[in-house]
């Protein structure tokens, strides 16, 4: 009965006991008065009335008070229903129940901002639309079993890892778990909860990324090994293929292709071999390197590679190779930046380059210029190791000599000294060509020690070739003329002037004259050619005598280096310091050599 009813009856009752009231006082009034048995018997039957009429409204009395109580129970039901309702509605998670027919009877917020459905998509279908098409095969199967076992709930995928299906088609990794509920009515239903993880597991998997890449990372300290290992660990985790574009000691730039696809690989390894960034390119590879900031490059077209790339034939190889974006991310370590990671997006994974994706790029490159740091730290240390040998053994020997001739001189002039003045005469000239060549020693030595340091001071200014050319000439004519050697110069008189360092060029001329006339057989010749280019000056020096072994020429310029099958005759010193001068000037070096049939030593110098 509803409330308000119950207060009517209530009120009727109460309004009946009231008017009961007179006619039994009127009974009890003529029973007193006249005692008769019809009094007795109408004031009994008015009592027995008036009892009835209060023993139900104390029935309703309780009545009400169930009623109110039941309608508390409704209440606090209600309340219960309302806050369970916005529990399912504010859950991140999805909430998911279905029938025993596995199809869908409620589908929360959740459900939709993770699948993409609405409720009303959803309600009604099956709950196989939201599991990929591999799983679905089985999957009403795992629900029945789960239903007829005696467990009230189970975690799902608890053997292997659950993905959910996006109304998009995407494939989400996630954990879940049912439950089961039987009806009074003889049905069933399930409850599922299941929660994305895509978030979690990109982190799981980047920190196991890092955490192995590290690992593979730290397994060399060679140079070249790392460079490999980097672009090999990058691929295919964060692109498709890459470069590796690394600064070498002598600041040009190296680049190394890695793909796993062979053809993808040959396609770019001519580009790295035939088309090298250099520092006057316009690709942005050049910009990452001086700012040691990483670049974007989200469309790769052929409008796009016209501005970028030098070469013009580079072109079709990059269209070839069908790259749509491009991540260019520095190696820096501290103000440093050693080299720099160009990352490939060759279509196979749309929108690669994501924010995420460019903050796990930004700690595996972190981590990467690390390793390349400590290469090179490691290899600095093992040259210092090698030159301060190289440099005793040079010192113990080269100076062996000449201390040993001005001792012997010393001694023989202090205990015996010859009477004769030409003998002393000697003595004395052995003595100072002993210091001469000690302190020439002790110059090369600081040369080498100040170009490794990157400290070799030119000072420039516009000179005569033809001047250097003739002081460099004068400085080795007693040799020429002691081993009857025909010196032929020939520089045109339209050479024009360059800038440079005169000595510092005379030094180098010097050195390739010296060596020219040593390797030279006696009555051969040595010529020094100049010649104009259009931005370049070329000196070369040429000789006719043994020539340089193929297997010697990648270590003419080394530091310390002669041919083993030369009798040492000097610190080995002059060819290193001769491309130190060079370089500093902003020029090169090389060499051209047949065996039997002489050398051209030649180097440029801008104008």
């Amino acid at each position: 009965m509803p409330a308000a009813q119950s207060r009517l009856v209530t009120i009727g009752l109460r309004i009946a006991i009231g008017a009961l009231l007179v006619p039994i006082a009127i009974a009890v009034f003529d029973v007193v008065s006249f005692e008769t048995v019809a009094g007795w018997v109408r004031l009994s039957a008015l009592l027995l009335a008036a009892g009835g009429v209060l023993f139900a409204l104390r029935r309703q009395r309780g009545f009400g008070e169930i009623l109110g109580a039941q309608r508390r129970t409704e209440d606090a039901l209600r309340a219960s229903e309302a806050k369970f309702s916005g529990i399912l509605a504010i859950a991140a998670d999805a909430i998911i129940t279905v029938d025993d027919t596995h199809r869908i009877l409620h589908f929360n917020h959740g459900a939709e901002e993770i699948f993409g459905y609405t409720t009303e998509e959803a309600i009604g279908q099956p709950l196989s639309m939201l599991l990929p098409v591999r799983f679905r095969a089985t999957h009403d199967a795992h629900v029945d079993a789960f239903g007829a076992s005696g467990e009230s709930a189970r975690r799902m995928g608890h053997r292997r890892e659950v993905a959910g299906l996006r109304k998009g088609g995407s494939e989400f990794p996630a954990e879940a778990s049912i439950s089961k509920l039987d009806l009074p009515d003889g049905g069933r239903i399930f409850t599922v909860v299941l929660r994305d993880i895509t978030e979690r597991k990109r982190a799981e998997d980047a920190d196991r990324f890092l955490t192995e890449s590290s690992t593979k990372l730290a397994q060399s300290l060679n140079r070249d090994s790392v460079v490999d290992a980097i672009a090999a660990v990058a691929i295919p985790t964060l692109a498709d293929a890459c470069f590796m574009d690394v600064i070498e000691e002598s600041t040009e730039i190296r680049r190394v292709a890695f793909s796993p696809h062979a053809g993808v690989r040959d396609v770019m390894a001519t580009l790295a071999l035939d088309f090298p960034p250099t520092w006057d390119s316009p690709s942005p590879v050049v910009d990452v390197l001086r700012r040691g900031r990483p670049h974007l490059v989200d469309r790769v077209d052929a409008d796009w590679l016209a501005t970028t790339e030098e070469n013009p034939r580079s072109i079709p190889l990059w269209l070839h190779l069908g790259a749509t974006a491009q991540y260019i991310v520095p190696l820096t370590v501290g103000e440093r930046t050693l080299g720099a990671l160009v990352l490939l997006d060759l279509g196979h994974r749309q929108g690669r380059f994501t924010a995420d994706a460019q903050a796990l790029i930004g700690q595996f490159a972190r981590g990467a210029a690390l390793a390349l740091e400590n290469a090179r730290l490691y290899s600095s240390a093992r040259r210092a190791t090698k030159a301060r040998d190289e440099v005793l053994a040079v010192v113990s020997h080269d100076l062996r000599n000449p201390i040993s001739a001005i001792a012997m001189c010393a001694r023989i002039l202090r205990e015996a000294p010859p009477a004769d003045d030409a003998e002393r005469e000697k003595m004395l000239t052995a003595i100072t060509e002993a210091t001469v060549w000690m302190q020439q020693l002790i110059r090369d030595l600081l040369d080498v020690s100040a170009i490794e340091a990157g400290r070799l001071s030119v000072e420039r200014q516009p000179a005569s070739i033809a001047a250097i050319v003739s002081t460099a000439t004068g400085m080795v004519s007693g040799e020429v003329e002691e081993r009857s050697i025909d010196l032929r110069v020939d520089i045109p008189d339209a050479t024009a002037p360059v800038t440079a360092d005169a000595s510092r060029i005379v030094q180098v001329i010097t050195n390739l004259l010296g060596n020219a006339v040593k390797f030279t057989e006696a009555g051969g010749i040595v010529t020094i050619r100049v010649r104009n280019e259009p931005s370049v000056l070329i000196v070369s020096v040429s000789d006719t005598g043994s020539g340089i072994a193929p297997d010697a020429l990648p270590h003419i310029f080394d530091r310390f280096w002669q041919a083993r099958a030369t009798p040492r005759a000097g610190s080995g010193l002059g060819l290193a310091i001769a491309r130190g001068i060079i370089e500093a000037h902003g020029g090169r070096i090389w060499v051209e050599s047949e065996l039997g049939k002489g050398s051209t030593f030649s180097f440029s110098l801008p104008y």
